[in-house]
């Protein structure tokens, strides 16, 4: 009989020893792939979760990719490199900042003991060397289809940011991170379940409640009365009905559990998914979550990069700066063969991984959240770290684009933006910063969708500022010129552009100089 092998277990092979990090005493390492320069003791893992001290040596991920994917390079976004290309893009698992799933330290969660709240989960829970994670012991909680599962691992961190709450007829109210995911139905005859974004619940939204729980374990109870709808059944659950949904500012420690098998517990009562376990939700943007790695070397990387005729070799979807061994063994396999490798980052990086990457990578896109350090360490990030990543970058010369997904109401400003623009000139006039519209569909959406007006005063605040390449994004058709890439000296149209689509190219033929002025314009053109 074929024994089933979990992700963890697949995982703990794909591995080899590191080259990012430092052996101290006592058997701890130092590791140098990102700005959290983790202190790693013996048999623990680091914050990203997929480098771990293993007796004194930083094991690293290699061998394998768990998202493969070609898209037009523009879609990076690179705008100032090889316009119209094709870029091979390929992700591992893996992520250095926090994960959203978070719950309030007094919501209840079941057990097959009862309903116990999950900060008393977490302050019993055996001690670890990381402060964030404890091991319960013991502890089987109650999934969302009903199932006792044993609870693997309890996790406590700060957060500061909105908090959804979600009220239901009957029960107290459930607060946790917008991001959360929920178990719920527009369709309470007995319609598909859903997994939605606790932001993204509505009143018209049923919750959900695993028949195993019994109605006098959760407390509920129905008056026949007119202004309260009746709570519904299905086979296997009770559906509740919303009675509000709304958000408020909240700073302090949040909670999540990581659950066997079915990744998901109840939580005040309701379904829910669990901190989507370190393997897939901290690993993986949504594209590719839940997808298995692919054992592949290198040259089958390359060699499918060629035969799609590709350019380009990207290391994204997870943070590439954690996997940057793995990444360069790619690299140096497509520099032999002629391509151009990038990175598509967070811009949480050291001098060392920076130095470390640089004979192998030749574009770089950094993701700059905003000009606000308390948005930041909410994620789990400092500021001035990707700050300083951005300096270092541009004076290791790397090809750099900079991109702000613009929020309205979190880092839409003008002050914010103009911080933003300001700091980039005083940099390099000549990167290039891409604003791109916010839809609600991202991570931690409770505010509204960036309007085309929107998008057009911040790209008028980078060029206010003196940015010479100041680009707007994800509203194709809908934000006039910049889309498009002039020259800053006589204004010419150089690249004309709607979306990802290539209409007018004069750039590339001229190897990057107007053909109006002859006036060079930076990047990455022919060659």
């Amino acid at each position: 009989m074929a024994v089933a092998v979990t992700l963890e277990q697949a995982l703990s092979r794909l591995v080899r020893e590191g080259e990012l990090y430092e052996q101290l005493p006592e058997g701890r390492v130092r590791c140098y792939a990102c700005g959290h320069r983790c202190l790693i003791l013996p048999g623990q893992k680091g914050i990203c979760k997929v480098r771990w001290n293993e007796a004194g040596r930083l094991m690293v991920p290699t061998g394998y990719v768990a998202a493969l994917q070609l898209d037009p390079v523009e879609k990076k976004p690179f705008f100032h490199a090889y316009p119209g290309s094709r870029a091979l893009s390929f992700g591992m698992l893996g992520c250095d900042y926090h994960c959203g799933y978070c719950v309030v330290e007094d919501t209840m969660i079941a057990t097959d003991r009862g309903f116990v709240p999950i900060g008393h989960i977490f302050e019993k829970a055996v001690v670890t060397p990381d402060e964030a994670v404890r091991i319960p012991e013991g502890v089987q909680v109650i999934s969302a289809e009903g199932a006792s599962r044993r609870a693997l691992k309890a996790f406590r961190h700060s957060y500061q940011g909105p908090m959804a709450i979600i009220t239901p007829y009957y029960f107290p109210p459930l607060r946790c991170t917008p991001d959360h995911r929920i178990f719920a139905t527009k369709d309470p005859s007995g319609g598909t379940l859903e997994e939605v974004r606790a932001a993204d619940v509505t009143p018209e939204h049923w919750l959900m409640v695993p028949k195993v729980v019994s109605l006098q374990h959760t407390g509920l109870s129905y008056q026949d009365r007119r202004d309260v709808p009746r709570y519904r059944e299905t086979d296997r659950w009770f559906l509740v009905p919303i009675r509000s949904v709304a958000a408020e500012p909240f700073e302090g420690h949040v909670y999540n559990l990581e659950v066997e098998d079915d990744h998901s517990y109840l939580a005040g009562f309701f379904a829910v998914r669990n901190c989507q376990n370190w393997l897939t939700s901290q690993a993986l943007r949504d594209p590719v979550a839940g997808v298995r790695p692919e054992e592949v070397t290198p040259r089958q990387i390359v060699d499918l990069a060629l035969r799609q005729r590709a350019r380009i070799l990207t290391s994204t979807y997870n943070e590439p700066l954690i996997t940057s061994e793995w990444g360069i063994e790619v690299f140096k396999e497509g520099k032999a063969r002629g391509l151009t490798c990038s990175y598509v980052s967070n811009g949480n990086a050291t001098p060392e991984v920076l130095d470390y990457i640089r004979p192998w990578v030749d574009l770089y896109k950094v993701d700059l959240k905003g000009f606000d350090d308390r948005h930041y360490r909410k994620l789990g990030g400092v500021l001035k770290v990707v700050l300083d990543a951005i300096r270092l970058l541009h004076a290791r010369g790397f090809w750099l684009e900079v991109v702000t997904l613009v929020v309205p109401g979190f880092n839409d400003s003008d002050e914010e933006l103009r911080d933003i623009a300001r700091f980039l000139v005083s940099v390099s006039p000549d990167i290039p910063w891409h604003v791109t519209a916010f839809h609600q569909d991202y991570k931690m959406t409770d505010q509204a969708n960036t309007t085309a007006k929107g998008l057009i005063r911040a790209a008028e605040i980078g060029v206010a500022e003196g940015l010479r390449y100041v680009y707007a994004g994800n509203l194709p058709g809908r934000v006039g010129p910049f889309e498009n890439t002039y020259c800053p000296a006589c204004k010419a149209l150089l690249i004309e552009r709607v979306g990802y689509h290539i209409s007018k190219d004069l750039l590339t033929p001229s190897r990057g100089a107007c053909p109006s002025c002859s006036a060079k314009i930076p990047g990455a053109w022919a060659g």
